[in-house]
């Protein structure tokens, strides 16, 4: 019985690692998986056969081979499940439903801004939202593997609970878990925000960067995200796999120490990258120096400043909001200098409102970075998000998709055992 047992859990790792190996690189032939995995040529064949007939994948397209010759080649069945993907951060809330290959069927965005009296009127609007996207879409129940939801740290993931989000406090200790899955019917995976961005990043973002690494043969690689938004985060992924940390707390880089006698950041401690160079920290800077330039075009509007001011600003010359801009990003590339000399990780991907409104942002973060960190290094690779809005929904439900390839698909195998 127990020699039974290994045969099966054998045969199952080896249709997970046939599995996901395509679905990391987005299409697979029989030689090439064979190759990869040390598997005969017809393992492979009755594999790939087996996975067909549970319509987890399918046919492809023909490559070209050698000799005039052309493979067939598989991917997965995008079409097989399919997941909602939520992410909330101080502004807007997005839910979204995907198939397993992050193409977004439908969407919804809910503005922040809004007075949400308590947390039961915002998880109304939540559930609410989360049942028009899945009716819109017109799928099934059964058709949808679950719900990720990237949330703003610090974040509870054993539990799914919502901590103490300096720049969301009604959230405070909301078990978001707990209570979608009661009012949803659904399983329900909580992250935070910035995992998931990384997650997307990983999976769907920068592409000719992923390329480029996966092209000398190196699947799971090292990757950090950094969101320079509001707030400051990150998320990281090591050897393929998200990295949350012992205490769920892994990627607070906005609460590095930048300078101990700095300004005191919204999580209690004094110098923060956060409370130095996040959007919040330039509209406090600005503020700061708007009181001693009366002359200024944002002076009589000082005490209600947005962060789109200070764009519009700086699109036309302003040295004012130039120079607070290109000292928050000065701070960052510090900061990133640090990030480099202790993980070293292949790719560095840099997001959020301040990245993305002001193009020098990035090059001075980059510059910065390359200068100060240990000398002779080979460059890292230093990417801007070409995910933008969706990342955080796209790399929510793909938090549901990793679980289903990577846990859940034993259920199905048993089905074909």
């Amino acid at each position: 019985m127990g020699e039974q047992t290994n045969q099966v859990q054998l045969k199952n790792f080896n249709r997970r690692t046939v599995l996901n190996y395509i679905r990391k690189n987005k299409t697979a032939t029989k030689a090439g998986l064979a190759s990869v995995t040390g598997l005969t040529f017809m393992a492979i064949k009755k594999i790939l056969e087996e996975l067909e007939e549970l319509h987890l994948i399918r046919c492809d397209e023909m490559e070209a081979g050698g000799m005039g010759r052309r493979a067939v080649t598989y991917a997965v069945n995008e079409t097989y499940r399919y997941v909602v993907g939520i992410h909330i951060n101080k502004f807007v809330t997005s839910i979204a439903m995907m198939d397993l290959r992050g193409e977004i069927l439908e969407v919804e965005r809910c503005s922040m801004q809004q007075d949400f009296p308590n947390q039961s009127a915002f998880v109304e609007m939540l559930v609410s939202e989360i049942e028009k996207v899945i009716q819109r879409s017109g799928m099934e129940k059964d058709k949808i593997l679950g719900i990720g939801v990237g949330v703003p740290g610090p974040v509870d993931t054993e539990n799914g609970v919502i901590l103490t989000p300096p720049n969301i406090p009604m959230l405070s200790y909301l078990p978001l878990k707990e209570i979608l899955e009661s009012k949803c019917g659904y399983s329900v995976y909580v992250q935070k925000d910035t995992n998931v961005i990384a997650f997307g990043e990983y999976w769907y973002g920068s592409g000719s960067i992923h390329d480029s690494i996966r092209s000398h043969g190196n699947d799971c690689y090292d990757l950090a995200y950094v969101d320079v938004d509001m707030g400051i985060g990150s998320g990281l992924i090591i050897d393929g796999k998200l990295n949350i940390g012992a205490n769920s707390i892994a990627g607070e880089f906005g609460h590095i120490t930048i300078d101990i006698n700095g300004p005191l950041c919204n999580c209690g401690n004094k110098g923060c990258l956060e409370a130095m160079s996040s959007g919040i920290a330039v509209l406090r800077e600005l503020k700061a120096q708007l009181e001693k330039e009366p002359g200024h075009p944002l002076y009589a509007k000082r005490e209600n400043l947005v962060i789109e001011d200070v764009f519009k600003m700086a699109e036309k010359k302003d040295l004012l909001t130039i120079s607070i801009l290109n000292q928050s990003a000065f701070y960052v590339g510090v900061a990133v200098s640090n990030l480099i000399n202790i993980l070293d990780p292949q790719i560095i991907i840099l997001g959020g409102i301040l990245i993305q409104k002001y193009p020098r942002y990035f090059d001075i973060v980059t510059n910065v970075a390359n200068a100060r960190k240990v000398k002779g290094a080979k460059e890292n690779f230093l990417a801007v998000s070409k995910l933008g809005e969706n990342a955080g929904v796209i790399g929510a439900g793909e938090i549901v998709a990793d679980n289903f390839f990577n846990e859940k698909v034993n259920e199905v195998f048993c089905k074909n055992t």
